[in-house]
Order: structure tokens, then C-alpha cells, then sequence
């Protein structure tokens, strides 16, 4: 039996956290096959690489895991709150595998933005949800460090400022629970079209502090105060 790495168990941790809470309704977990044959960390870097991909930064390797997939489809055990979470985390070397989405060169997008969405690597799929959210890694040549993207399908792709690593521990920590990617977007969450999401999020953590209270909330409420102040 493979031994899992320490951010392995923390992923397979979320799950059971989210079984174990009588607030929460568990609709669908996944935890895929450890993919030995693409290597560890280092390995599967320096294939991509060898790609011509950029050259992934260090810090990823940190944050690296084997699974072919890890993820979970949860709501509120409350139908009424409209709180819930989705993530699906898929290897990189799958990610790359995949290619860019199918719809990347649609002849509605302009040269610029099919030329952006070839680049895309999807990593974080959120399909039993149908949220129509997605997270992507823009993989660029060149040597250029691959950047953090979400798509959504109502707004369209949004660049995120945060890296690889601190998505996935976010993810961990929000349980992947719907939009928290907004908070490290630039999109404004005071706009009336938007207000909604802000709203959202808000429930979001509420629920996560009271159901999750050894979790330390405080920095994203403080992200989503700041964000929603002006």
C-alpha cells in the first residue's frame, strides 16, 4: 500500500470532515488511483519541461500530489441556507494530458482570447455541480511561471493572485465551497450584478465557522470585508 504524503491526507481529511458533520449532505467523493508511473514532483517537472512548458516554479512541488483525481460534491444538510462546495483536483500531468478545453477556439471569441484559452490546463473541475466554474493554470513557454485562472461561464475568465499552492490550501480549507475564488480576483464585488456573490461567500464561511471552528476563517472574512468596503 502506497503511503500518502502529508498534503495527500489532508485532502482525503477534507472528505471525512465533511461525512462526519451532521450539517453537511456529502453528494458525491472521489479519491482516484495513485499515478505512479508519472513519478514524483521532480519527475513530472522536469517532463514538462522537457515540453516546453515553463519551468514550474519550486513552491509547487510542495503541494504536489499523486492522485489522478481528489475531490467532493457537498451542500448543507439545510437546503434553505444554499451553502455547498465542489472541487475536483486533478493531477498536472493529467491536466496537461487533457490539453486546452474543447471550446477554446470558438469562433465567438476574439484571436486574443482564443490565443489566452489555448494556454489553459484545467485543474480544478467542478462538473457534478454544474456550477459552470472551472480552475485553470495558463501554461505559457518561454520560461514564464504558469498563472492561476477561473472561468466563469456567466462572467467569463478571471486572473487570480494567488499561486498554485495557496489555491490548494484554500480549497482546503473552504471545503470548496462555491465562489471563494472571487476573493483573490479583481473583480468588484460592490457592483450590482456582483452583490450576490459577496452575499454568498458571506454565508459561505458563516456556515464553515460554526461547523469548522478549528479552521481559522479570519483571513478570508478580513480578504471579503476589504473587497466588499468600497
Amino acid at each position: 500500500m502506497t503511503e500518502l504524503s502529508t498534503i495527500e491526507l489532508r485532502f482525503v481529511q477534507v472528505t471525512e470532515d465533511l461525512i462526519a458533520s451532521p450539517a453537511v449532505t456529502v453528494l458525491v467523493s472521489n479519491q482516484g488511483d495513485i499515478l505512479k508511473r508519472a513519478g514524483d514532483a521532480q519527475k513530472v517537472f522536469e517532463k514538462l519541461a522537457s515540453q516546453g512548458y515553463a519551468v514550474l516554479p519550486e513552491e509547487m512541488q510542495h503541494c504536489f500530489m499523486r492522485f489522478r483525481d481528489v475531490g467532493v460534491h457537498w451542500q448543507a444538510s439545510d437546503p434553505e441556507s444554499g451553502v455547498g462546495g465542489e472541487f475536483n483536483l486533478l493531477h498536472l500531468s493529467e491536466s496537461i494530458r487533457i490539453g486546452p478545453p474543447s471550446w477554446h477556439n470558438r469562433s465567438e471569441w476574439s484571436p486574443e482570447q482564443q490565443d489566452l484559452f489555448s494556454q489553459f490546463r484545467i485543474f480544478d473541475t467542478h462538473l457534478q455541480s454544474g456550477s459552470g466554474t472551472l480552475g485553470f493554470l495558463r501554461m505559457m513557454p518561454f520560461g514564464v511561471a504558469p498563472e492561476l485562472w477561473f472561468y466563469d461561464n456567466t462572467r467569463g475568465p478571471f486572473k487570480l493572485h494567488i499561486s498554485y499552492c495557496s489555491y490548494l490550501e484554500n480549497v482546503r480549507i473552504t471545503k470548496g465551497g462555491h465562489y471563494w475564488q472571487y476573493l483573490f480576483s479583481d473583480i468588484s464585488l460592490t457592483e450590482p450584478g456582483n452583490t450576490y456573490i459577496a452575499t454568498h461567500i458571506q454565508k459561505l464561511l458563516d456556515f464553515l465557522q460554526i461547523e469548522f471552528p478549528d479552521v481559522d476563517y479570519e483571513p478570508l472574512l478580513d480578504r471579503l470585508s476589504r473587497k466588499t468596503s468600497h
